[in-house]
């Protein structure tokens, strides 16, 4: 066993998923070649999880056993009568492998069995046990190395799971982990190492480290895919762009405001396939339905007036209520008496201030379009149901990614301060760098509201 990590040999039948078990350990989609043939993998090609302190976990992908049992009647045929044990049978036979040229590949995986420290022995759920995967684990076995059988394919192959368990069981090969490499689950990933840590005592505390290491990993990578998904919903609900009261001029921000949105949506997808390892290619094209809707202007909203330090409590909200005017015509503003009690003349001007640009573009017969309530729900399902998928997805699967939603039926799916949000939200345009001018005078509240939406998308995603 090398001091600077640990060499795994990944081995079985053909066409079993030893490549895509690989793909989705390396998070590398173009590692090796995927077909749904025999024989794709004809050398042994090799990768490596990088650890802690220089070491690393190595990983060799070996060719498909294709004739198992005649290899096994040839290894059991040696030394007839003698004590020896399996390995020595091994070397028996690649010592004279030049007789037997028609199991070469074979002759391949026996060479790794003997140089690696530790045997994945994948299996495909989908089959039924049959006598050459006994002769598979029998060979294995030879080795004398530790030996993790892999079940692949668990939900297709659902039906076989525990009769595979029972026979590998009864061959005396017990440390079993369930790991589909289309239908991905990390905690799943977590299993391989811990049973690696049962097998490989004197590794058990390096192998910890890198269990940890690997947590981390995938915990950052989540709370990076969070933030992407929070800042694509903060630029495209803060949004806005000004138009004549007219219908040429309307249709114009329209469009300009769809063309944008869309994009940005596309970057975010591209961004989270990237942070996940995947490619452009596999998600399903799909278009964001954009609809427009008139930015809403209310100046003494309770959302607005707590933004400067108000609270609406007994007088004050029925002052602010009441007594607080403002005259489009002047652009002036008018405080009733019952505004002005409790000092809250200076708050209210700068609420005033804060709308300027608003109560400008109502005076000149303007308006600012937006994203409407409806877009924007469909804009979040989207990306929490592509979140979703990504966080599901092995490196092996060729299905293309579909994250389209039906806002209508997943209303449910929406946080419970969805209104509070977009209040809020709405009462910062600067917040979007889409916006012109793209500055902040607070950009600490973004990141405060940031942190909000990555809390709500972990709540809900905390089980993936």
């Amino acid at each position: 066993m090398s001091n600077k990590g640990l060499s795994v040999a990944v081995v079985g039948h053909a066409n079993a998923g030893k490549t895509s078990l690989m793909r989705t350990l390396l998070r590398d989609p173009d590692f090796g070649e995927v077909a749904d043939q025999a024989g794709t993998t004809r050398h042994v090609e090799g990768g490596a999880l990088l650890m802690d302190d220089g070491h690393n976990l190595a990983l060799f992908d070996t060719p498909g056993l294709e004739d198992s049992m005649r290899l096994h009647h040839i290894l059991s045929s040696y030394f007839s009568g003698q004590s020896v044990d399996g390995v020595e049978r091994l070397q028996h036979f690649l010592a004279r492998q030049s007789e037997y040229p028609e199991l070469e590949q074979e002759a391949k995986v026996l060479r790794s069995l003997l140089s690696e420290d530790l045997i994945f022995y994948v299996v495909d759920l989908r089959e039924p046990i049959l006598g050459k995967y006994r002769d598979e684990l029998q060979i294995l076995s030879y080795a004398a190395k530790p030996v993790i059988p892999v079940l692949n394919f668990t939900q297709a192959g659902a039906e076989n799971l525990e009769q595979w368990k029972t026979q590998l069981a009864r061959l005396n090969f017990h440390a079993v982990v369930s790991f589909d490499n289309v239908h991905f689950k990390f905690a799943d990933e977590i299993k391989i190492y811990q049973k690696m840590q049962t097998l490989l005592a004197d590794k058990e505390a390096l192998l910890q480290e890198f269990i940890d290491q690997r947590r981390i990993q995938w915990s950052e990578r989540f709370n990076a895919a969070t933030s992407i998904v929070a800042n694509l919903f903060i630029e495209s609900a803060c949004v806005r762009y000004k138009a004549l009261n007219t219908e040429q001029q309307i249709e114009q921000a329209t469009l300009k405001l769809q063309k944008v949105v869309r994009k940005v949506e596309s970057k975010c997808v591209r961004r989270l396939l990237t942070l996940y390892q995947f490619r452009k290619g596999d998600v399903d094209n799909s278009e964001l339905p954009v609809e427009q809707d008139g930015w809403p202007l209310d100046l003494f909203s309770a959302d607005n007036l707590q933004e400067f330090g108000i609270k609406l409590t007994g007088n004050i909200a029925k002052g602010a209520g009441l007594g607080v005017t403002v005259d489009l015509v002047t652009g002036g503003m008018t405080l009733g008496v019952a505004a002005l009690s409790g000092g809250i003349a200076g708050a209210l001007w700068g609420v005033k201030q804060r709308y300027y640009d608003e109560i400008q573009a109502k005076i000149k017969g303007n308006r600012y379009i937006c994203l409407n309530d409806t877009t924007l729900q469909v804009l979040w399902l989207r990306q929490l149901r592509l979140l979703t998928l990504l966080q599901k997805r092995g490196h092996a699967s060729f299905d293309k990614i579909d994250y389209q939603v039906d806002g209508q039926k997943q209303q449910n799916q929406l946080p419970k301060n969805w209104d509070k949000w977009l209040r809020q939200l709405r009462s910062h345009p600067l917040w979007s760098s889409l916006n012109q001018p793209a500055a902040d005078l607070d950009e600490n509240k973004r990141k405060l509201f940031i942190e909000q939406v990555n809390a709500e998308i972990l709540n809900r995603l905390k089980d993936l």
